[in-house]
């Protein structure tokens, strides 16, 4: 078994908060590698010598865990009964099935439906306070007040994944998942530290703290993407002896605002009583401005509203005629309950209609995710973006509003449409998103894009994925093209960050990661890979490339944030400490920021 695995940890929070023996048997046989494993595949590339050495499993001892955990404590154990009609409606298929939908009352307050995995009834009482902090806007060409106010969310629908454990390369030498560049979860947190409060645990997803940031990665020749490897003696894993952080960083070519794709474009927006506050309606037509003003002529807008119905708004106008359009989102209110569901199909029918070959077609929802659509709709939505999906309409997803914010649902719908999920907590944000890259906020270098690292197990004893825990894909679905991968887009990059133990005297090499993609999604997927050997490994953590020691703090403020596993011996101060120390040779807002907010964090925990 794994040296330090926290299966059995797990385990004993599972079976006390109720999960019953089957659910608790399946999962962890799952974390101990008790699945059977199909034969492996071929790399694209001649295979290493140690990629014939096979997997050992650890199901007995996986089993023993449970036979003991049942017996501990079978006498006070009590299971619970899931009503039939939860059951029925829950499909294996169904990726949100947990996703607990926002609604609202005759009144227009909002409350929520209670996931499976709780057992409260009822709405939840608000327990978080808002105001306090300012975020002043520019002048000029925006309805938005001179302020508004930062609000730190009360009451939002978080989703928890957990930390992934250690994995014994004897066991499984294999890591494969969808490779993304969202960064929703990191402007979240932020909203919640300048508020005054520490952010929820399950509102962190360590891989979206880390693509928030550039770590100027070699660009692209040939291929859209070029990878960048390194390595490290680990600054907060070296309580374990032989333990390093590995890098593995995918940089997309970045394409020149003149020779981008025209594109359709269709705004899908909220605007529903829920967005009757100045940090939800008002800021989306500030954000939505902030991008209409830098399409050039032949580009296409059209706007989809949904309140209590969803409605065609606007139909499509050329980008020569962007008063129009500005003066058309200058005029959006809000009305009633919502009904996303048929928001989401009215925008989508109108971007099948314009749909352009060639061209960037997406859709743009802009919303705060809280919708009166019940579990039985939710298969519709995902069927709607994925038959889309399949004809090349793209769908991104920007959150709003810092309430009952639905993070789960709009980062699990931008997953699915192909685009990407982003969160907007101030027009600085919104004009990072809009804005500064639109190139690489429309036109997607790489579709479905999978990434699958193999272990050396003569040099490397045990490894850790740091985050994308909800984008694991099976070893044997890398090259099934049925399985949904990530998105990214141009001159965007995404990191993927391994905490590694390598076996005394372990030499030669490492890993070998292996790109997958599409350029396009009727494409027939490419491949690109690359080794990463111990010689590549710094000498010192403080000798280490600057991005490599910058990834590797974030990591770490993410893990403490979400009280991870691995953070329990970690303190905000000495990732403070370390990032004073590169501040200046970064000279970057992003970077001021981070050390801010983590300064907040150390203050408040």
């Amino acid at each position: 078994m794994n040296e330090h695995d926290p299966i059995i940890e797990a385990a004993l929070e599972e079976v006390l908060g109720g999960k019953s023996p089957p659910d608790l048997i399946a999962q962890t046989l799952a974390k101990a590698g008790a699945e059977a494993l199909p034969p492996k595949q071929p790399l694209a590339r001649p295979r290493p010598a140690w990629r014939a050495w096979g997997t050992g499993l650890a199901a007995a001892a996986a089993v023993a865990i449970v036979v003991g955990l049942v017996t501990v404590t079978g006498s006070q154990l009590t299971l619970s009964k899931v009503p039939e009609d939860r059951v029925a409606e829950k499909s294996a298929e169904d990726p949100l099935a947990d996703v607990a939908m926002g609604s609202e009352d005759s009144a227009g307050g909002i409350y929520f439906t209670t996931p499976a995995s709780e057992s409260k009834s009822g709405p939840r009482k608000h327990d978080r306070p808002i105001g306090g902090v300012f975020t002043k806007l520019p002048p000029a060409d925006t309805t938005l007040p001179t302020e508004i106010p930062s609000v730190g969310p009360r009451d939002p629908n978080f989703k928890a994944n957990g930390s992934n454990p250690f994995v014994d390369t004897e066991d499984d030498q294999l890591s494969t998942f969808a490779l993304e560049h969202d960064t929703g979860s990191y402007a979240v947190a932020r909203g919640y530290l300048d508020n005054g409060a520490l952010p929820p645990e399950a509102a962190v997803r360590a891989e979206e703290f880390i693509n928030y940031f550039g770590y100027g990665y070699v660009a692209p020749t040939s291929d859209p993407f070029a990878i960048t490897m390194d390595a490290a003696p680990s600054r907060y894993g070296q309580d374990l002896a032989n333990c390093y952080l590995l890098r593995i960083g995918v940089q997309a070519r970045q394409i020149p605002e003149a020779d981008r794709k025209p594109a359709v474009l269709t705004f899908v927006i909220d605007v529903s009583g829920s967005m009757d506050s100045v940090e939800r309606l008002p800021l989306v037509k500030a954000g939505l401005k902030l991008l209409v003003e830098q399409l050039r002529e032949g580009d296409k807008v059209g706007i989809a509203v949904f309140g209590a119905r969803g409605y065609q708004y606007m139909d499509y106008k050329d980008a020569w005629q962007k008063d129009e359009i500005l003066a058309a989102i200058d005029k959006l209110k809000t009305e009633g309950s919502t009904n996303a569901e048929e928001g989401l199909k009215i925008g989508y029918s109108m971007a099948s209609s314009a749909f352009r070959e060639g061209w960037t077609n997406r859709v743009v929802l802009c919303s705060d995710g809280v919708a009166n659509v019940g579990r039985t709709r939710v298969e519709g939505i995902l069927q709607t973006i994925v038959e889309n999906r399949r004809k090349g309409i793209t769908l991104s997803t920007v959150g709003f509003g810092m309430g009952d914010y639905n993070d789960n649902l709009m980062e699990q719908l931008g997953d699915k449409g192909d685009g990407h999920y982003a969160y907007v907590d101030s027009i600085d944000e919104a004009r990072r998103i809009f804005a500064d890259n639109l190139t690489g906020a429309l036109e997607v270098v790489g579709r479905d894009v999978k990434i699958q690292v193999e272990f050396n197990p003569l040099v490397v004893k045990s490894y850790r994925l740091i985050g994308y825990v909800n984008r694991d894909i099976k070893d044997e679905d890398f090259r099934n093209d049925a399985v949904d991968g990530g998105e990214i887009s141009a001159g965007h990059s995404a990191t993927a960050l391994y905490e590694i133990k390598l076996y005394e005297n372990g030499f030669g090499a490492m890993a070998n990661a292996t790109i997958r993609y599409k350029e396009d999604e009727r494409d027939e997927p490419k491949e690109i890979s690359q080794e990463v050997f111990t010689q590549q490994i710094a000498g010192t953590w403080e000798t280490a490339d600057k991005g490599l020691r910058l990834a590797g703090d974030v990591a770490e403020f993410a893990e403490l944030l979400a009280k991870g596993f691995y953070a329990k011996q970690g303190s905000f101060s000495g990732v403070l400490e370390d990032l004073k120390l590169i501040q200046q040779d970064f000279r970057d807002d992003k970077v001021d920021e981070l050390i801010e907010l983590v300064e907040k964090a150390n203050k408040l925990k």
